[in-house]
């Protein structure tokens, strides 16, 4: 028989999403259990943040250790194309709030924020994954832990921050076909020898820019602190 234990909340995956959601629930006191089917570190894309994401971060009390990991600072963009050239300072603006932020290696800020949910009393299980969920008022959830052994939780509320994984979508048929036209994407993380003192790159500021033919086709090109 599979075991079965009882949670207040239960969020679907560690990633900043649910790390973030995870600590701001327990600092209302709330009994917050984090499950995630990979292991952390672990690659992940999507390194570019905006300042608002400060703000969320302050909140939940996982900033210091943002800031402590030594991230490379953001505050703006660039655009160049054909010679052209523009940049946006996001400090310049009329409202308050914050005007900088960090680009930042996945692998090591998501463990970061993981960790910091961990450390606000979130319980976090790598290598565990959701595999059935029944709906209702006590929501009864399956899930294989990391040796693959099965167990059964109940909960009050299921938060799904799984992301690309669309793990509630999938296990309770609400996907649907996207309308968008067809994307594809193509990164590579490289060394870069841009100095310091360049003129030309500024690595406080996210470059983007078009190809100088094909219009669908763009590029962002983002720094990060070691070089990279």
């Amino acid at each position: 028989m599979k075991r079965i234990e009882r949670t207040q909340i239960l969020i679907i995956g560690a990633g900043p999403a649910g790390a973030l959601a995870g600590a701001l629930l327990r600092a209302h006191g709330h009994e917050v259990l984090i499950i995630e089917r990979d292991s952390f570190p672990r690659f992940s894309i999507g390194e570019s943040l905006l300042p608002q994401c400060m703000k969320y971060l302050e909140k939940a009390g996982l900033l210091q250790r943002v800031v402590e990991a030594g991230f490379q600072h953001k505050n703006g963009a660039s655009f160049s194309y054909r010679g052209a050239y523009a940049e946006f300072d996001f400090r310049d603006k009329w409202t308050p709030g914050w005007g900088t932020t960090y680009e930042v290696q996945r692998a090591r800020f998501d463990e970061i924020l993981a960790r910091g949910a961990e450390a606000a009393g979130a319980t976090l299980r790598f290598g565990h994954l959701l595999t059935a969920l029944t709906p209702g008022p006590e929501p009864l959830a399956t899930i294989r832990d990391a040796a693959g052994d099965a167990y059964q939780l109940r909960c009050d509320f299921v938060l799904d921050a799984s992301g690309f994984g669309r793990t509630l979508p999938r296990l309770l048929g609400l996907e649907k076909q996207s309308t968008l036209p067809p994307r594809v994407a193509l990164f590579t993380h490289l060394e870069d020898r841009i100095a310091a003192t360049s003129q030309s790159f500024d690595r406080n500021k996210i470059r983007i820019t078009t190809h100088p033919e094909a219009m669908g086709v763009w590029y962002w090109l983002i720094p990060f602190s070691d070089g990279r």
